[in-house]
């Protein structure tokens, strides 16, 4: 996994916890916005929450993955550090799980630019420009993680 700077751990853990505060059922309402953003991005990503079978199935799917998506970015978001190979073994489970799915790689950019979407609107405010590339560098090295153990 490639190393992030203790600065944009910093800055991410800072406005990640700035979104979270006061927000009641946090990890469901913020999954759920990011999801409906990825699926306004990237339509096709509908199909892994089963909305090809029905509208109802596929609410119920994003449902239930709402909080564990939310809940994941914050074990992970906790975990960063010096001491990479704990956080590496759970993403390297976490892209066994997404390609068991059929999570494609391609929707990985549009996650991304969904997470941020979701943090700035728990902010209530956009990311300065030293925010959004710490967020962006914190989210790629992550998910190239996933993603390197989707395609093995």
């Amino acid at each position: 996994m490639k190393e992030v700077g203790y600065e944009q751990i910093a800055v991410v853990l800072e406005t990640w916890d700035a979104a979270r505060f006061g927000c009641k059922n946090f990890d469901k309402e913020f999954g759920m916005v990011a999801l409906e953003r990825l699926f306004e991005l990237q339509p096709r990503a509908k199909k892994v929450f089963g909305y090809d079978q029905g509208e109802e199935v596929g609410k119920s799917h994003a449902n239930v993955h709402a909080s564990a998506f939310a809940g994941l970015f914050d074990s992970v978001f906790q975990m960063l550090g010096p001491d990479l190979e704990f956080i590496e073994d759970i993403l390297h489970q976490v892209g066994h799980r997404h390609k068991s799915m059929g999570v494609s790689p391609s929707f990985f950019p549009f996650m991304g630019q969904a997470l941020i979407f979701a943090v700035e609107k728990y902010l209530g405010k956009k990311l300065a420009a030293e925010q959004r590339i710490a967020w962006e560098e914190v989210y790629d090295s992550i998910s190239n993680e996933i993603i390197k153990n989707i395609l093995n």
